[in-house]
């Protein structure tokens, strides 16, 4: 188990703090990302809209949309990349990896043209969602109003602030949606399902790897929308917090964290095992989250195919959360999630994993 406590000096936060609030938005993310875009390299490339789905009683579903150009590619065109895998509240993982040379995208000026398509396959637009892949057959529309990350004029700002644009950090990434409801039906050959959910929707593109590691956990229930992620800056030792939790009672975003109120984190992946405390003027929150360790499973796309490195990922979608908020100092709210996603990469791996990544 590793245990850190980050309490800088209250004028590096500050810094940070307006950089992310006042920096000039010509180099922010925007709502308008969501789109694709051009690759800014013709030897390695990697776009991803990355699709987090939860249907209470029923289970979690990932459906990771991605381009990418590989050292190895005779011309720089990209190709199609996608993951797909259903966790059960009470059950084993079903995923698959697809690989094909046939890309249809739109929208490169016009999110609203926006239009990613593995023909027979993938259908993905602004609005909506379809797949159709051996046993998994899924789609899903939009049945309710975004929760974005941020408020104001430019809620699709990246968490990290202006951070990630700083020359050598690495590339662009923003949550679309924390959380939005949505209509949805999954048949696998055995069952057909429909009903009601709730998605979060994130994005990023980049032609270098963007971090030498992180951790990140996401969970949509009834009572909760909630995103928390800490990483490493660039290739450096230091370390980067966010998140955003939204619930009846309270809707806070927790500022891009290197200092003045403490950040502190535990972990242990080859437990499966996170603790995170955050803290805000009034609030502090702690949540703890634990998966069973035979629930995670590897995977070196990007990193290490496309890159070159070494940084491989670790994912679970049967993770419970314990959280607990306070209030000046008084506990307010405690929400249970009885299943949540929690990633690990990079240094925060662990080795005992076995690696796996099917080509099909």
């Amino acid at each position: 188990m590793e245990y850190l406590i980050m309490n800088f000096t209250f004028m590096p936060f500050m810094f940070v703090t307006m950089l992310t609030l006042f920096c000039s938005t010509s180099f922010a993310t925007t709502l308008d990302d969501l789109r694709p875009h051009e690759p800014s390299s013709d030897k390695t490339w990697a776009e991803q809209w990355f699709y987090n789905v939860a249907v209470p009683e029923l289970g979690y579903f990932k459906i990771s949309l991605q381009t990418y150009i590989a050292p190895n590619f005779t011309t720089p065109a990209p190709k199609a990349y996608v993951h797909l895998a259903f966790t059960p509240l009470n059950g084993k993982t079903v995923k698959y990896d697809i690989f094909r040379d046939e890309l249809i995208l739109k929208g490169f000026d016009d999110v609203e043209q926006f239009h990613y398509e593995i023909p027979g396959i993938v259908l993905a637009n602004q609005d909506s969602l379809q797949v159709s892949y051996n046993d998994f057959n899924f789609t899903m529309r939009w049945d309710g109003e975004h929760a974005h990350y941020w408020r104001g004029s430019n809620p699709g700002q990246t968490p990290f602030g202006i951070i990630p644009e700083i020359p050598g950090v690495g590339g662009k990434w923003f949550l679309y949606t924390v959380g939005t409801p949505i209509q949805y039906t999954f048949s696998d050959g055995s069952h057909s399902l429909f009903g009601s959910g709730y998605a979060q929707v994130d994005k990023g593109w980049y032609d270098k790897e963007s971090s030498a590691g992180m951790i990140y956990s996401m969970g949509l229930s009834d009572d909760l929308y909630y995103m928390f992620t800490g990483a490493k800056v660039g290739d450096s030792n230091f370390e980067l917090w966010a998140g955003r939790y939204i619930s009846d009672k309270y809707d806070l975003i927790f500022y891009p964290a290197i200092g003045n109120l403490s950040v502190k984190r535990e972990y242990d992946s080859c437990a499966g095992y996170f603790k995170l405390e955050m803290n805000k003027l009034r609030y502090k929150m702690i949540m703890e989250v634990n998966s069973p360790f035979e629930n995670f499973y590897s995977l070196q796309f990007p990193s290490v195919i496309i890159f070159g490195g070494e940084q491989k990922y670790m994912k679970s979608m049967a993770a419970n959360v314990q959280f607990s908020l306070y209030e000046f100092g008084q506990l307010e709210e405690s929400i249970v999630m009885d299943q949540a996603l929690l990633e690990f990469s990079g240094p925060f791996y662990c080795d005992d994993l076995p690696n796996e990544n099917r080509q099909k």
